[in-house]
């Protein structure tokens, strides 16, 4: 499943590794390219897990290393040898083991490529290398070199007008529209820093997450946010926001203090699927109280919620939020319908995936990022989301594959290209020529992540048009509120599912 052409390591970054962990943790899968023949075996443990073994001789590899120490030794220069006149053993001595090394990783992944791809092999992952321990670099030496493999499951998926499915179409009401009008109101109103709460006001301030004890939590979550007091539903809450002042502690249930999932998430930085893993209370210190003056009705508030001069009075501003927040509310209705098709889709075909070999890879390729490495227990604590994930995936490109759905080349670049036309119209520039429209889609072609986003929408864009045109899809009238308690066990995504992308190409 994975696109191994563009793996992101190197046979160089490797061979700068060597004094740092054995080089046989090193030397698989890194550049698979070209293409040979040698002795590869396989033995298929069972249906999602298999072994290769690939033995390289001398024969595979020493006439190319030789031929790459020569043109090393024609062009070194050392003091008492003329350019080009140095021994070969001297180059030999010098750049022999380095050289080895790069050889025997292009023949590896060479071979392990070709084998793959002859074998029709759907992996999950990349190869995985059997610790041999320190791998001693001799020539005229015969390396046997094994890997373990992670199989997609083999399945077969149809979808028919049988299968009836739900699309909610939310009902943006004058309740919800007055809600929206209010907020933007408070967002762009005047600001005035006070010391006491009341119940208009807006606290700024840090959460600490406690230990059972009613000790600060050592590690423990800590985040910096906003509380509206006004849109506090508990009442007990509150009340024990109001009267506190600028600089004070106070112990809270942060649960109680937001309005569902989402919320909360966003108000302790905190990924939803991990909400179920801390502590019920935690410390709230305020560092400042600021009270709200909302901002008018009036032209100003207008031009600056929906642009300059797109509305002219109240009934046209409002006209205009409602309009916006049905794409926008019918985008989330369309994004929960291919949720609840996907889990449809998981429950008929309960697939199973080669888990520990998965576990194993997360940990090998994650913790090779030195910013932010995937631990175990962050595998642990999501490899049930990361295996649904993966699961999905894996229904959906067998849908796109046996239905026909892809993304061709040219749309990617139309969709670029009308980017980038929008990108000029939102600066007064209409009338751009085509050529200077083709050079900025083209510089945007080079960022392959860019491209990759590009592809993603457009894939999904395809995905929901095949599954309304293909199941039966009943429209359903609910309210805001009651969208949002539906959609309300949307799967989150912690750390270790923000960083999967990144290994995970389709």
């Amino acid at each position: 499943m994975l696109d191994f052409e563009k793996s992101q390591f190197s046979s160089q970054n490797l061979i700068k590794q060597q004094t740092k962990r054995p080089l046989l943790n090193g030397l698989f899968l890194y550049v698979l390219i070209a293409r040979n023949i040698m002795n590869v075996t396989q033995e298929n443990i069972n249906e999602l897990n298999a072994k290769i073994s690939i033995e390289i001789t001398p024969a595979d590899y020493l006439e190319k290393v030789k031929s790459v120490l020569e043109t090393h030794r024609k062009k070194m220069n050392l003091p008492g040898f003329r350019v080009g006149k140095v021994p070969f053993g001297v180059a030999k001595k010098m750049y022999g083991k380095s050289v080895l090394a790069e050889e025997l990783n292009k023949v590896l992944s060479q071979n392990l490529n070709n084998h793959i791809r002859d074998n029709k092999l759907n992996l999950l992952g990349q190869p995985l290398p059997q610790d041999m321990g320190e791998l001693e670099l001799d020539f005229d030496k015969t390396f046997v070199f094994n890997y373990d493999l992670g199989l997609a499951p083999e399945f077969e998926i149809a979808l028919t007008n049988k299968e009836k499915f739900n699309k909610y179409k939310i009902v943006v009401d004058e309740e919800l529209i007055n809600k929206y009008v209010r907020d933007f109101q408070r967002r762009y109103g005047k600001s005035e820093e006070k010391e006491e709460v009341t119940e208009k006001d807006m606290i700024y301030g840090v959460f600490y997450e406690l230990e059972k004890d009613g000790t600060r939590k050592q590690g423990g979550i800590h985040n910096h946010s906003t509380i509206v007091v006004e849109y506090v539903e508990n009442a007990a809450a509150k009340k024990k926001l109001i009267g506190t002042k600028k600089g004070d502690v106070v112990v809270v249930e942060p649960s109680k203090l937001s309005k569902g999932e989402a919320d909360l998430s966003a108000m302790l930085n905190v990924p939803a699927a991990q909400l179920d893993e801390i502590g019920d209370k935690f410390e709230l210190k305020i560092d400042s109280v600021h009270s709200i003056d909302p901002h008018p009705l009036n032209q100003e508030l207008f031009d600056r919620v929906v642009g300059p001069g797109a509305v002219s009075s109240e009934e046209e501003f409002r006209a205009k939020l409602t309009e916006d927040l049905s794409n926008y509310l019918n985008n989330d209705s369309e994004r929960k319908l291919r949720r609840d098709i996907n889990e449809f889709c998981l429950e008929k075909l309960k697939l199973e995936l080669p888990n520990e070999f998965l576990k194993k890879w997360l940990l090998d390729s994650g913790a090779q990022n030195p910013e932010k490495p995937i631990t175990a227990e962050d595998i642990e604590r999501e490899f049930d989301e990361y295996s649904r994930y993966l699961k999905v995936q894996l229904i959906e490109n067998k849908l796109a594959t046996d239905n026909e759905v892809k993304v061709e080349p040219q749309e990617i670049q139309d969709h670029i290209k009308a980017q980038v036309r929008m990108q000029f119209a939102s600066f007064g520039q209409g009338d751009v020529a085509e050529d200077m429209i083709d050079q900025f889609a083209q510089n945007y072609l080079q960022n392959q992540d860019e491209v990759r986003k590009v592809y993603d929408l457009l894939l999904e864009q395809k995905m929901m048009e095949f599954y309304k045109n293909t199941v039966k899809v009943q429209e359903k009238e609910v309210s805001f509120d009651e969208f949002a308690k539906l959609a309300s066990n949307k799967p989150g995504k912690g750390k270790f599912m923000d960083q999967i992308s990144n290994l995970l190409k389709f």
